[in-house]
């Protein structure tokens, strides 16, 4: 099997399931790991699962709040690791909810500059939010946000 270190990645559609992730599916693994958005600014988990399994069902679910809390941990270490605009770009929006406005004047953008500062931390976000995912052997448990480009071989 051949490594391909840089894949032809889609900017544009990773960049809207990266959008996606941040929409859905963080907020129920915030929930499930008992953290809040506030959070993704310092995570804080040792990365151990805690109590005394109890049979199965309890079993299940404490693997499903550790997975969880790794998770968010993953999202916040990527976001805390991200380059210093893409980070502020990504906690602004995401961890303190600001909208564009509230972000154009907190990076002191103009809406076309914040525009396509967007699409670059998303996609940023994405590269270092798979080798946080790797990094915790999860990538079998967290689907990849990039979405390669499909090429159209014509014969």
């Amino acid at each position: 099997m051949q490594m391909v270190l840089f894949q032809d990645v889609d900017r544009e559609a990773t960049a809207a399931k990266v959008i996606e992730f941040f929409d859905k599916p963080l907020d129920h693994y915030l929930a499930m790991s008992g953290k809040h958005r506030a959070d993704l600014r310092s995570p804080v988990s040792d990365g151990q699962p805690k109590g005394t399994p109890q049979g199965n069902a309890t079993e299940d679910r404490m693997l499903a709040i550790w997975l969880a809390n790794q998770i968010v941990d993953c999202v916040a270490l990527a976001a805390q690791h991200c380059s210093d605009r893409a980070q502020k770009y990504l906690l602004g929006k995401y961890a303190d909810r600001l909208d564009g406005r509230g972000l154009t004047e907190q990076l002191n953008f103009s809406a076309a500059t914040l525009s396509r500062h967007q699409l670059d931390a998303l996609n940023e976000f994405a590269d270092r939010f798979e080798y946080q995912v790797i990094r915790r052997g999860l990538q079998n448990e967290v689907p990849d946000l990039h979405v390669k480009n499909e090429k159209i071989v014509q014969k």
